[in-house]
């Protein structure tokens, strides 16, 4: 069990890594592509070659896709969200291809059962999760507006939504640390046993 926790801390690392490696890369690269002095950078193009097949894009559309960071931001919160989702089936002795039971609000309670933390003691609390959560799950299946169904799971687990149906579902870098903090919390706490008083 030590060996898989340890396994999904190391992923955790890795994944910060990558993001903050890619952000490095991609705003040199932008630094750079927007420097060459070309009159039509719609014309001008870039080809890359992956076994067969071949993938064109415009300069400009390059330096349009490397501004837009939200999908690099989308694979980093769906990573981070699924490795936690890993850490509770370890901690919970359920074999990897079972579906855990309920939402985030449902197997961490459990989680944090275990060790004797509550809610209160984790980042953003139970509310913060599961907004981490729905924001996962509509980012994953590519919904862009709050719905019925995502506020009426908040209301379900008596807590209050962060938003009103028919807002937009973002993902900014600031959002995503914030997510991934929670994430953390959630596990840090499910990890340590709770100290009583002596």
């Amino acid at each position: 069990m030590q060996a898989q926790e340890a396994a999904i801390w190391g992923e955790w690392k890795k994944i910060t890594r990558f993001l903050e490696s890619s952000r490095i890369a991609f705003q040199r690269e932008e630094m750079i592509c927007s420097s060459f002095e070309i009159p039509d950078m719609h014309s001008a193009r870039f080809t890359s070659r992956f076994g067969i097949s071949t993938f064109q894009i415009s300069l400009h559309d390059h330096i349009k896709t490397l501004q837009d960071e939200s999908v690099l931001f989308s694979v980093v919160l769906t990573s981070s969200y699924t490795l936690v989702e890993s850490f509770a089936r370890v901690k919970l002795g359920i074999q990897s291809e079972e579906d855990l039971c309920g939402g985030i609000e449902v197997w961490g309670t459990r989680l944090l059962g275990r060790t004797g933390h509550e809610w209160s003691k984790v980042t953003g609390g139970k509310q913060g999760l599961i907004e981490v959560a729905v924001a996962r799950n509509a980012i994953s299946h590519g919904i862009k507006k709050i719905n019925q169904t995502m506020v009426s799971r908040f209301i379900s687990s008596g807590c209050i939504s962060p938003w009103q149906i028919g807002e937009s579902v973002t993902l900014d870098y600031q959002k995503l640390d914030d997510y991934r903090a929670r994430l953390k919390s959630l596990m840090r706490f499910s990890d340590n046993v709770k100290r009583r008083a002596k």
